[in-house]
């Protein structure tokens, strides 16, 4: 009759398990920079920028959209690198399983 709580009782661990790595992951931070390190950005585990880091360099050269185009390519680069280690994060929690809709989750 009871023979389904076990099932239950797993749901809900990897539930909490899943609120704790939601946590974990407000707290990391992925960088991402120019290949000539001229601008670099860091996004958080809620892919919010935390941080833009331009070389005076950049600046000074007056160059607007190399300056603009650096700052996109280093942020997309950091949420990429954010997007990575929140799928390993994941399949860490899964244990490689493939649920479907949730490894997909922090993408």
């Amino acid at each position: 009759m009871l023979k389904g709580l076990g099932d239950i009782g797993n749901i809900m661990r990897l539930q909490r398990e899943f609120k704790n790595l939601q946590k974990k992951l407000k707290k990391m931070e992925a960088t991402g920079e120019t290949a000539d390190g001229l601008v670099k950005v860091s996004v958080s585990g809620e892919y919010r920028v935390v941080d833009v880091v331009i070389a005076d360099e950049l600046i000074s050269s007056g160059d607007k959209r190399k300056l603009e185009k650096s700052i996109a390519f280093a942020c997309n680069v950091a949420i990429d690198k954010m997007k990575e280690l929140a799928a390993k994060e994941m399949s860490n929690l899964t244990g490689g399983l493939n649920i479907p809709g949730l490894t997909d989750f922090f993408k």
